[in-house]
């Protein structure tokens, strides 16, 4: 799995191209990775907004795309989507990119 430090260098790298291409305005990582508490079966938790004009299409495809660069499942979250009650403690622990 992962370190925290190395998914953020790869977003870093990354973070222009996934923009343009995917429509986002603004990419972060919260959970297990934020901790460093990753193990067998974890995933990578994304935290994005698209912008108005991205497609289902745009969704699917970041998350395929980010799990082949980092060779693990990766669960892409749109902002928008988090539900209220686990809103506060998701948006408390995002390091944006």
């Amino acid at each position: 799995m992962k370190k925290k430090e190395e998914v953020i260098s790869v977003l870093k790298e990354k973070r222009s191209d996934l923009i343009q291409k995917y429509h986002i305005t603004r990419i972060g990582i919260f959970g297990s990775v934020i901790h460093d508490l990753t193990g067998q079966g974890s995933d990578i938790d994304i935290l994005v907004d698209f912008s108005d004009d991205a497609s289902l299409l745009d969704h699917s495809g970041l998350k395929i795309y980010l799990e082949k660069i980092f060779g693990e499942p990766v669960d892409v979250v749109p902002e928008r989507a988090i539900r209220a009650e686990i809103r506060n403690p998701i948006l408390s622990n995002v390091v944006y990119i």
